[in-house]
């Protein structure tokens, strides 16, 4: 009926120039249509179980074709990379190297530089690094996935030449370079022991009793051992010692199909899942079981359940208000409270508890590792997080009588190694496809069908952007050059009374409150809210300060207007990938009914350390001369020596000042979080401790403010 309403006469004089009329004329295109996506096979393999044979049968889509689908693409061809690169940090005379992708990292450039890999003859010889992600699949006996990837074994050593999406004949060789499971997928995929196995880790042969062990390495495994383990145990002359030297490797009787894939390592390409190992992990399930049993033992969870409840508001970071009576399973969720839990624990345990800096450290971990750029300042501050967690569980462990010898605890000495070898651990995460299983186990025709038109209309907006280039490219360039924040978005300016200066500012004040002029505003508002109290002679003379050629006489107005504003939009250049980003801010009294928010921003000033202020007030003047100004009316917080019972590494703590004062925006860098601290029980002053985990680029800030050199 939609289609039989838009091909009618209304639409278009003479009719639509809609082809299809029906639902029938739908399906005979789609169907034509799905010749541009890789169709789904099926294919079945047989096996004995228990002396019985059994067949499976699964559906899958040819590994090649679908990769020749993407290679072959011209919309990908511009953000495709075909060979590994070194990349350099350089400011004020030094230079550092950083990874980033996966083309940044020494597995690449180690394949790249082989003598193995031919030289361009002329056609150039790439590798093409693969991404395996599984999750809660049973593949021990590796039939399916010997048949799921028959197709890529041979190209793996001989390549195949492919006219790429940039129109450029290539000689491929596939190969595996990441696989991103839990331990339970790594254990089954890589054919090894679990859990209480005498060598239980999937990586190396480290010891079940040294798995708490965070500063040694160990014996690593390699396709090419593990091959040889097998072969040496299948001619054992019996069964008890083939099963000892299986043991004592923690391997099955399992020959791998990566192990015939040249250029891939089932071993080396698992990487760590901040995921499944940390976040839900070490601390999900470990520290903070720990912790939830230990407030319950004292009696302290109602506390921490109300605190967090009051826990200051930011954006992306869940507000918990029920923390007591919900188990999170989530792993979003087990990291947001990893984040705000300090705060709250460090007023609330008994002093010089373990367990806050054992918490701490493990957290300086997570947001070191999540890092989007890793540089090797950076590596280096790893590493000796590393350690201090390690020194803090031992002490946990004597405390509190936690083991700490679990598989997922010994893998976070790998997680040096992986950044390098293979970019920053968010190209392995589990996090991106965490419920695709579920879809995964619907497939049929519609998933094809949905495939081809967002291929389509992929195609037809390449094809449209490459028309409006041609036609009108300095439009283009100059619409990409005020872009607004991260990720592109174009800019958009909120109406008010009173132009902005310059729309290219960094901040963009949003949710314009009233405008009058200042002396009328003080005297509507100043009798209730402190803040407007003397606004216009204040105001007039910090304008004058700060802008001396301005003559504010008592007379003028201040051009007779000033606007107020609750809501700034500031854009800044993260610490943690040098790109843009953005915080949204808020200064209201009641912000969607749950009571007044007022955030607070990080600014420039001429003293150590990091500055912060509070926002009370957005306010936007326009002078006599017409130049307009945008300040904010803030309360300061000045650096504090008073510490909680448990203070730990990074702890910063404000103390917020009572006067207000006025703060150009020109002076704000970003926005930052405070967490309201109990402070001195015999002070009337409002202490706040300096959330520095909202995001890596506030981390990296506040860790070179105390004393690191991290770039």
């Amino acid at each position: 009926m939609q289609l039989k309403g838009l091909s009618g006469p209304w639409s278009n004089p003479g009719g639509s120039r809609i082809t299809m009329k029906d639902y029938r004329d739908y399906k005979l295109y789609l169907a034509k249509a799905r010749t541009l996506g890789v169709k789904f096979l099926n294919a079945t393999v047989e096996a004995d179980l228990w002396g019985e044979s059994k067949k499976y049968t699964f559906y899958y889509r040819d590994p090649w074709e679908w990769i020749l689908s993407l290679v072959t693409d011209p919309g990908l061809a511009r953000v495709s990379q075909w060979q590994s690169r070194r990349l350099y940090y350089c400011e004020n005379g030094q230079m550092e190297r950083y990874v980033h992708e996966p083309f940044t990292a020494d597995r690449w450039h180690e394949v790249d530089s082989q003598s193995e890999l031919p030289a361009a003859n002329p056609l150039m010889h790439c590798w093409l690094p693969l991404h395996i992600w599984l999750d809660k699949g049973l593949v021990t006996s590796h039939q399916v996935m010997e048949k799921l990837f028959e197709t890529i074994w041979k190209k793996s050593w001989f390549g195949e030449p492919v006219r790429c999406g940039d129109d450029v004949v290539r000689n491929l060789y596939p190969g595996f370079l990441i696989e991103s499971l839990d331990f339970e997928e790594a254990w089954s995929f890589t054919c090894c022991r679990a859990n209480r196995a005498k060598h239980p880790c999937p990586r190396c042969l480290v010891s079940h009793e040294m798995l708490d062990c965070l500063h040694q390495f160990f014996p690593l495994r390699s396709s090419e051992a593990m091959r040889n383990v097998v072969e040496r145990a299948r001619c054992a002359p019996t069964a008890a010692q083939r099963d000892k030297l299986l043991m004592d490797h923690g391997l099955h009787d399992v020959p791998h199909f990566m192990w015939n894939i040249r250029f891939s390592d089932p071993y080396l390409s698992f990487i760590y899942d901040l995921l499944h190992f940390l976040e839900a992990g070490k601390w999900g399930h470990h520290l903070w079981s720990l912790t939830l049993d230990l407030l319950e033992k004292l009696g302290l969870l109602a506390e921490v359940t109300k605190r967090m409840a009051k826990f200051s508001r930011w954006r992306n970071l869940k507000h918990i208000n029920d923390l007591a009576t919900k188990d999170f399973t989530d792993g979003q969720t087990h990291l947001d409270i990893l984040k705000c839990i300090v705060y709250i624990l460090c007023e609330i345990l008994p002093p010089k508890s373990t367990l806050i800096p054992c918490i701490r450290a493990l957290l300086k971990c997570r947001m070191l590792l999540g890092l989007r750029v890793m540089t090797t300042s950076r590596q280096l501050v790893v590493q000796q997080c590393i350690e201090d967690y390690e020194k803090w569980c031992k002490r946990v462990s004597e405390d509190y009588d936690k083991n700490f010898k679990f598989p997922k605890q010994h893998y976070l000495i790998h997680a040096l190694d992986d950044v390098p070898l293979k970019g920053v651990l968010r190209n392995g995460t589990t996090r991106t496809g965490e419920g695709i299983h579920q879809e995964n186990k619907q497939i049929s025709i519609r998933d094809e069908d949905q495939e081809v038109v967002a291929r389509t209309r992929l195609r037809a907006s390449q094809t449209a952007e490459l028309s409006d280039a041609s036609s009108d490219t300095d439009a283009t360039n100059q619409e990409a050059d005020v872009a607004q924040f991260k990720q592109g978005s174009a800019r958009r300016v909120p109406k008010s009374r009173i132009s902005p200066a310059n729309v290219e500012n960094q901040w963009i004040f949003g949710s314009p409150l009233q405008y009058s002029d200042s002396r009328s505003y003080e005297d509507l508002h100043g009798g209730n809210n402190p803040i407007y109290r003397a606004l216009d002679p204040r105001l007039r003379e910090f304008l004058h300060s700060q802008f001396p050629d301005e003559y504010l006489t008592y007379e003028d107005t201040i051009m007779a207007s000033i606007e107020v504003f609750q809501c700034v939009y500031i854009a800044y250049q993260s610490k943690d990938d040098w790109t843009n980003a953005e915080d949204i801010l808020r200064c209201n009294s009641n912000w969607y009914n749950s009571g007044p928010r007022y955030d607070c921003v990080l600014f420039n000033s001429d003293q150590p350390g990091v500055a912060c202020a509070r926002l009370r007030s957005l306010i936007r003047c326009q002078l006599p001369s017409g130049r307009v100004v945008d300040l904010a009316v803030v309360q300061n917080m000045k650096p504090s020596k008073w510490r909680p019972k448990t203070s730990w590494d990074g702890c910063v703590v404000f103390e917020e000042e009572v006067d207000l004062t006025f703060l150009l925006m020109d002076f704000v860098i970003r926005g930052a979080l405070l967490a309201h601290a109990q402070g001195p029980s015999n002070s009337r002053r409002n202490f706040h401790y300096l959330v520095d985990v909202v995001d890596g680029d506030m981390f990296l800030r506040v860790l070179n403010a105390i004393g690191h050199v991290c770039n």
